[in-house]
């Protein structure tokens, strides 16, 4: 058993979870390890990236079921960064979520008009960004399939 932010994960204890690819990048090694872990532990197969350049050469390569983006990166434009993603043709089918350290209207809506697929505002609820992930990839898997 493992304890995250005050939210215990049972190895096995999740019926029906969606075995996907989840790229995480945040600048913040300690989120990134806390997403992996929990991620894990919840059956799926966790890719992490702290700098903002190396997001999409691995998303290419890597072909992940979600990206899931931090706002905080300072060596690159997180935003443009999204918007890359969705105009290459390898990686733009996979959905995006955008991890916004403020809950700004501006921040939101800036996101918003990139493209990114969800939103998820610091501090993370991090239950329910599983919840957001699964179903952005589901989402995205009947596209693909229609």
């Amino acid at each position: 058993m493992i304890m995250l932010n005050a939210i215990e994960i049972q190895r096995g204890s999740q019926v029906d979870v969606l075995k996907s690819r989840i790229l995480v990048a945040d600048s913040d090694p300690d989120v990134n390890r806390t997403l992996q872990l929990y991620f894990e532990a919840n059956g799926h197969e966790i890719q992490i990236i702290e700098a903002a350049n190396d997001i999409l050469p691995l998303a290419r390569n890597w072909q992940p079921n979600a990206i899931l983006v931090s706002s905080e990166f300072t060596d690159r434009n997180p935003y443009q960064i999204c918007q890359e993603i969705l105009e290459d043709t390898l990686t733009a089918h996979i959905p995006i979520i955008m991890l916004l350290h403020v809950d700004e209207r501006r921040a939101r809506l800036e996101a918003l008009e990139v493209g990114v697929d969800d939103i998820a505002i610091k501090p993370i609820d991090i239950e329910e960004l599983r919840l957001r992930v699964e179903a952005a990839i589901r989402l995205s898997t009947l596209r693909v399939h229609v």
